[in-house]
């Protein structure tokens, strides 16, 4: 969709100051005029592909904003060729495409043609574009008189609501209110989830990290670095606090879990997905240390769960909005593909072996995804974002007796029909205000058990608990928190042979099991005990 190839752009600055025509054509006559010239950005080359999230960082003077304005068509490189397909969407700077003497109502138009579109199509966005910017009793103001967020609200609201191909952003998302930021950076990834190339420029690495698949490191007009964004970022962040790379590899995290969010069993392998060490391992034996376990991955953002078919694994990359796929190779697994476009956060994939479909929940979007095997190379089947979650962010989907759990949900614990792929909603049930902030639902036997992060008001208030009866789950459940010793927070809850298995999170680590006879708990295991977190699992996770 974008190719630049060999782009470099050199601007020519006068070494003198000059105050008027007549002393320009005075100094050009008698040839006394020179120049000094700044190479703003030497022999670039880079491909974006439809759909990807590329970023762009680099201090200040490395030649950013000069490539977005190459890649939009106001400058023409001085060298080099450019090729873009489809219509741009740039947000370079507030107020860049307005008329400062027209109104908030003449600037959508004037501003929506300069991108390309017609008269008919902005007056049937025209509702849409006001109602997002919050603007309605200013369309009539000339906006001389606005404030930089309202500009910003309005720039906003007309790039990303005429559904452009390519949208680049140079830093726009740091602007205006806490609310504001937070419903543009939604937006962003709706965007993102349809399809729309992004290209974006920030100072802030964690904004970069989340949203971006790619990200390109300038360093003073040169690309100092290209690859996937939790490399680049490490390696950026690391010269900026004159880290010295022996630090930033240091490996003693490796011998320690921290947060592990699964543990489940495919062939004849454990995999546990350690979250916040941003690594997926595997081994025959639960018994051995950590530290002898083999790696599948550590390049993943935030992983939470993985899911096989048998031949292909499937690895959430939470933090990256994408998943991860390998392939069985004898006795090893090797990387095959990344999918995208599937919503913001992928925080659960499962797989449904009676229709060999790949079920994934992404949490901040609200978005089922649902993902098939086609002679081992993995497609998406569907992409639909189920109105009835709402806005809550929904951190699991379990698959029980051919119907689809959502925890959770607005409140409530919400079932779909998978029978005919509708996924619409078939029932629902009433979660009590201290279990709202559930993580994950399974069925054993005759009870439902559901672990538990936070209570309605977001406040950390870890449980465990288990029902008989959703119907019954706001009037009577068995807690049992304390009868597994627990001391962080459950998370996710696997099956494997005859235990049990519950992970444990955030302020303490560890694997615990158990076995059940006639759904009595008996033979309580602790396969790994971490506890807290050292110095080198903190590092790890705010680096990678």
């Amino acid at each position: 969709m974008i190719d630049i190839k060999n782009v470099s752009m050199n601007f020519r600055l006068a070494n003198d100051r000059i105050l008027s025509l007549k002393e320009y054509v005075i100094k050009r006559v008698s040839n006394k005029l020179t120049y000094k010239h700044f190479h703003a950005l030497s022999d670039v080359s880079f491909s974006i592909q439809k759909g990807e999230v590329i970023g762009i960082i680099g201090n200040n003077g490395a030649g950013k904003s000069t490539l977005l304005k190459i890649i939009s068509g106001i400058l023409t490189p001085t060298k080099g060729n450019v090729k873009v397909s489809g219509n741009i969407a740039p947000m370079l700077e507030l107020g860049a495409g307005f008329d400062m003497d027209l109104t908030a109502r003449e600037n959508i138009f004037l501003n929506g043609a300069i991108l390309g579109y017609s008269k008919q199509y902005l007056t049937e966005k025209f509702s849409e574009i006001v109602d997002f910017s919050e603007l309605h009793d200013f369309l009539d103001v000339p906006i001389r008189n606005f404030s930089s967020g309202m500009i910003m609200r309005l720039a906003f609201s007309i790039a990303t609501l005429v559904d452009p191909d390519i949208l680049i952003v140079d830093e726009i998302l740091s602007v205006g209110d806490a609310k504001f930021q937070k419903k543009s950076a939604k937006r962003m990834f709706e965007l993102m989830s349809g399809g729309t190339t992004v290209i974006m420029v920030s100072h802030s690495i964690e904004q970069i990290r989340q949203m971006c698949s790619r990200v390109i490191w300038l360093d003073k007009g040169s690309i100092r670095m290209i690859g996937n964004s939790i490399e680049v970022c490490k390696a950026y962040l690391s010269e900026q606090t004159d880290t010295p790379p022996s630090n930033m590899s240091n490996n003693s995290y490796t011998e320690n879990l921290y947060s592990p969010t699964q543990i489940t069993k495919i062939d004849n392998q454990y995999f546990i997905v350690d979250c916040w060490h941003h690594r997926v391992i595997y081994n025959p034996n639960i018994s051995d240390t950590i530290a002898g376990w083999t790696m599948l991955c550590d390049n993943v953002h935030t992983p939470h769960s993985i899911a096989s078919d048998g031949e292909l694994l499937i690895l959430d990359d939470t933090g990256n909005n994408a998943v991860q796929v390998y392939k069985k190779k004898l006795q090893t697994y090797e990387f095959s593909q990344t999918i995208r476009n599937i919503g913001y956060q992928p925080n659960k994939i499962i797989y449904d072996k009676d229709k060999k479909l790949f079920y994934g929940i992404s949490a901040s979007s609200q978005q089922l995804f649902v993902l098939k095997n086609n002679n081992g190379e993995v497609e998406i089947d569907n992409v639909v974002r189920l109105d009835y979650l709402k806005n809550s962010y929904v951190r699991s989907i379990s698959l029980i007796e051919s119907k689809l759990y959502f925890v959770s949900g607005p409140g409530e614990i919400l079932v779909a029909n998978t029978e005919d792929m509708s996924f619409n909603l078939i029932n629902k049930y009433p979660v009590p205000f201290e279990l709202q902030g559930m993580n994950d639902l399974i069925k054993i036997d005759s009870y439902y058990y559901i672990s538990v992060y936070q209570d309605g008001s977001g406040n950390i208030a870890p449980k465990l608990v288990r029902t008989k009866d959703l119907n019954l789950l706001g009037v009577n459940y068995e807690d049992l928190y304390d009868k597994l010793q627990m001391k962080g927070v459950p998370y996710n809850f696997s099956q494997i042979e005859d235990r049990v298995y519950v992970t444990e999170i955030d302020s303490y680590s560890s694997i615990r099991s158990f076995k059940l006879v006639e759904d009595e708990i008996y033979d309580i295991q602790v396969h790994y005990n971490i506890g807290a977190a050292d110095d080198a699992s903190i590092h790890r996770r705010g680096y990678s």
